[in-house]
């Protein structure tokens, strides 16, 4: 395929997210949503080439980088249970405990896909509600972590780089 082609490819399946996307915020087809969202997309289409194009982004997930997010629904439900847990304890009279958590780490050069595992990682452990990522210490070769109740680090999140507990 030539670049052309590529670039016009890649053109249409943004669009078409970016369209799937815009309906699902809105949730409707009235005619006034469709005339705000036709510029938005346009726009967002532009500004996304100009900074995949231009800026010096570096950031090459591999599938099954991106794939480790299926496990993602199950830890939300499971940390969603610990934190209604950690509540109502809270709610009785024993306090929650507040734990600053350390992992080693794997994925520490600066290769597009070690700062693709890196990034996943920060974003996908930080969305279940017990664990908020503090940051990656590159240099210590260190995840660090917040939980609220003490849980082990989610497969998806072991598979992306992080090793087991201190």
């Amino acid at each position: 395929m030539t670049k052309t082609g590529r670039q016009a490819l890649q053109a249409l399946v943004l669009s078409l997210a970016l369209i799937v996307f815009w309906f699902a915020c809105v949730a409707n087809f009235h005619a006034q949503d469709m005339i705000l969202g036709a510029p938005s997309i346009i726009v967002a289409v532009v500004f996304s080439f100009y900074a995949i194009r231009k800026l010096p982004i570096r950031f090459r997930p591999s599938l099954t980088n991106i794939l480790e997010l299926w496990r993602l629904p199950a830890y939300v439900v499971i940390d969603l249970a610990q934190i209604l847990l950690v509540l109502a304890r809270d709610l009785a009279g024993r306090r929650a405990s507040s734990l600053f958590r350390s992992a080693p780490w794997r994925a520490n050069s600066d290769s597009p896909s070690d700062l693709a595992r890196r990034a996943l990682a920060v974003g996908y452990t930080t969305v279940s509600p017990n664990c908020v990522v503090i940051g990656i210490d590159r240099g210590r070769h260190q995840f660090f972590f917040h939980q609220l109740k003490a849980s082990p680090i989610p497969v998806m999140t072991r598979r992306l780089g992080a090793g087991d507990l201190r």
